[in-house]
């Protein structure tokens, strides 16, 4: 039998460790992963993604191998909450520390504009803000602004019926964009913002009092545009979910003005006469869809309405509301603060 005689056991066993070294790095390599960004590009951090995303996203893209060095030095760094939204220049051969410490001070590649959508902004107002800060035009907006090219990233959507656009789903709130968005890009972010704010408990409320998502959507952008207070919306949202469920109509001047586009001359005779579905003077029930994109209070409002027994009210030209329990008392309410 062959036996290998070890002359020089010391040399030996160095050789041996040094072996063993190179294997080690070799299997660490490959289960780690190269912290170095391999390829170059750009990669966009969009608003609201979470740390987690963005380290996926950058595998899946091809920028690095695995996500353990991202999660490691995103770790020693303390930087998985401080990821600042923007596009970014993707450097081969850039060490993932560098990239991590730019994704936290937002050095980002592409120059940057902030826009304001006020809560109660409808679609159209949307779009014609958007293409003012030379993104997209208005048009091109609400061409996109169609359900059904989010809706395999959104299931809330999947209860608009087919003939509608995301009127109501735009999130209102300021946002940071990049002079190379399209609008499709800005409707991505308005809609996560949106998906994140309509949260899962108001969303099991709202379906256990037998509302579906929707519904609730149409009522919050009717009570957007009908009161401004927070105890007001809750108030309002009490009478006007009283009236639609005991089949009264809702009468809400808001819905009227969409209708005809006229959101502040005072309605005639004439504008409360329009025949057209978003009439709730006319026709009960709710329209039949929302009238402008509701903010966070009047979600919260739709879903968790104030009780009381009141079934009308107003506003005073000073944005007061009024609440009446009869027909009666509402007459001399208007007699009293709107002559």
């Amino acid at each position: 039998m062959f036996k290998i005689k070890i002359t020089k056991p010391f040399r030996f066993f160095v050789i041996g460790l040094v072996g063993l070294a190179v294997v080690a790095v070799v299997v660490f390599n490959i289960l780690w992963g190269s912290p170095i960004i391999a390829v170059d590009g750009e990669f966009t951090i969009a608003d609201g993604s979470s740390a987690d995303k963005v380290w996926t996203d950058l595998v899946e893209l091809n920028y690095f191998e695995n996500v353990l060095p991202l999660y490691y030095y995103s770790w020693r760094l303390e930087a998985s909450n401080d990821l600042k939204s923007g596009s970014y220049d993707m450097t081969k051969g850039e060490h993932v520390r560098s990239l991590i410490a730019r994704f936290v001070s937002g050095d980002s590649s592409s120059e940057e504009l902030s826009i304001t959508y006020p809560e109660g902004f409808t679609l159209e107002q949307i779009a014609a803000r958007t293409a003012s800060t030379g993104i997209g035009t208005a048009a091109t907006f609400k061409a996109d602004a169609q359900p059904s090219n989010y809706v395999s990233q959104f299931p809330i959507l999947k209860g608009i019926p087919a003939q509608r656009d995301l009127e109501g789903y735009l999130f209102p709130d300021t946002y940071r964009v990049f002079v190379d968005d399209e609008p499709k890009d800005v409707i991505q972010r308005m809609l996560t913002v949106f998906n994140g704010k309509f949260s899962q408990e108001l969303r099991d409320e709202a379906v256990a009092q037998g509302r579906t998502l929707d519904q609730i959507v149409i009522m919050a952008s009717i009570i957007e545009r009908e009161v401004i207070s927070d105890e007001d919306m809750g108030m309002v949202a009490g009478v006007l979910w009283k009236r639609f469920d005991e089949g009264i109509g809702l009468a809400a001047d808001a819905t009227v003005r969409y209708a005809l586009g006229k959101w502040n001359k005072p309605l005639t005779v004439n504008d409360l006469d329009i025949d057209s579905p978003y009439n709730t003077r006319k026709w009960r029930g709710l329209p039949p869809g929302p009238i402008s994109n509701p903010g966070v209070r009047s979600i919260q409002a739709a879903v968790r309405p104030a009780a009381s027994q009141n079934y009308y009210y107003l506003s005073t030209p000073e944005g007061k509301t009024i609440f009446s329990k009869t027909l009666d008392e509402h007459n001399t309410n208007k007699y009293k603060y709107l002559r």
